[in-house]
């Protein structure tokens, strides 16, 4: 984030005022000599960024599979902002077709295909009022939006709930990679975590999840119906619209401890 200078209109007046604002940054990344990608993100916390993509992509399933990294920061500023190489060497090569297209913040990019990912099996593991309190323990760490109102946030959870890990971005997508990067790197239980997203859960997101073998994702925002499809295709707990007193379950019921059932209603 910067403070710059800027005008504001306010009650039929102009003022000028120093505001926070979110900042953008390109990062190419250098994957042997073949492969690469490029993708606009918040400039900060790249190493976490990369680590989480790969895993998210179906790249990497450990931090050992990264058996060389090297970032340089660009001296020049560029478009959208400022720019860092990444290169990067995996144990195996890509399987998968990496284009060199530029990943913009509103949309993500996901070739990970479906295969080798066998349905979870669901056990219960947290509360609904666990998962209702989810909300007050990240509210610290979305200041960011506070103050610029442009960042998505993710988090990662345990089971208790505590907080694990978490990512700030201007991209959604970016901000889930640079959670998982934090825990990939830090040798967290990936399978025993909840990944907590500011922003609407698409089919990527889910892809991401089931990738790095996350078995719930929750969100205050919507679920896409292709992300609810892939979830259910492989037993991942989804939930969706957490908000006041009440949340959706579109995936993986048996994720949630049992609770008060009515009939459901016409």
């Amino acid at each position: 984030m910067r403070r710059i200078g800027i005008v504001r209109f306010r009650e039929g007046r102009y003022r000028e005022v120093e505001d926070w604002v979110a900042e953008e940054g390109l990062v190419t990344v250098e994957i042997g000599p073949e492969h690469g990608f490029s993708a606009v993100v918040t400039p900060e916390r790249i190493r976490e960024f990369v680590y989480g993509h790969l895993l998210g992509a179906g790249l990497i399933r450990d931090r050992e599979d990264v058996v060389e990294y090297r970032e340089h920061a660009a001296p020049a500023v560029g478009l959208p902002g400022e720019v860092v190489r990444v290169e990067v060497q995996l144990r195996a090569a890509p399987t998968t077709s990496l284009t060199r297209e530029l990943i913009w913040t509103a949309c993500g990019s996901s070739s990970a295909p479906l295969v080798d990912l066998p349905a979870l099996d669901p056990r219960p593991v947290i509360s609904p009022e666990a998962l209702l309190a989810l909300r007050g323990l990240v509210a610290e760490g979305v200041e960011g939006f506070r103050l610029t109102g442009a960042y998505h946030y993710a988090f990662l959870l345990d089971f208790y709930p505590r907080l694990q890990a978490s990512g700030m971005d201007i991209g959604r997508h970016n901000a889930v990679d640079k959670a998982l990067g934090e825990e990939l790197l830090a040798d967290g239980r990936l399978g025993e975590r909840i990944l907590f997203t500011t922003g609407r859960i698409s089919a990527d997101i889910v892809l991401k999840a089931l990738w790095a073998g996350i078995p719930l994702v929750v969100s205050q925002g919507a679920a896409l119906l292709g992300a609810i499809t892939v979830a259910r295709r492989h037993n991942l707990g989804l939930i969706g619209f957490l908000r006041g007193k009440g949340f959706n379950v579109y995936s993986g019921k048996g994720w949630i401890r049992s609770g008060p059932f009515v009939q459901r209603t016409p």
